[in-house]
């Protein structure tokens, strides 16, 4: 089993997440987080994210994805290492 992400605390509310593009399909999972979350893509090509009854859709290097708390949502491997900035609200 691999880990599914490697995290770099850059303070109390805000996350380096690294998704390797290695990552087995299976670990990617729904889920949803407590707080509100504002996802920004730094590095990735090819990997999609997927909110509770919405299609899937390619995530796009510098945008923004405001998660709302309670949400399920998954991403989908891409093909390459996936970077996000993530700021807990």
């Amino acid at each position: 089993m691999t880990n599914t992400y490697i995290d770099k605390k850059l303070n109390n509310k805000t996350i380096l997440r690294t998704f390797s593009k290695d990552v087995l399909n299976e670990e990617l999972v729904w889920h949803r987080d407590r707080q509100n979350r504002i996802v920004t893509v730094l590095e990735g090509k090819d990997w999609q994210i997927q909110l509770d009854d919405h299609l899937p859709e390619f995530l796009e290097i510098g945008k923004e994805y405001v998660i709302p708390a309670y949400t399920f949502h998954r991403i989908k491997r891409g093909t390459s290492d996936l970077v996000l900035k993530i700021e807990e609200h």
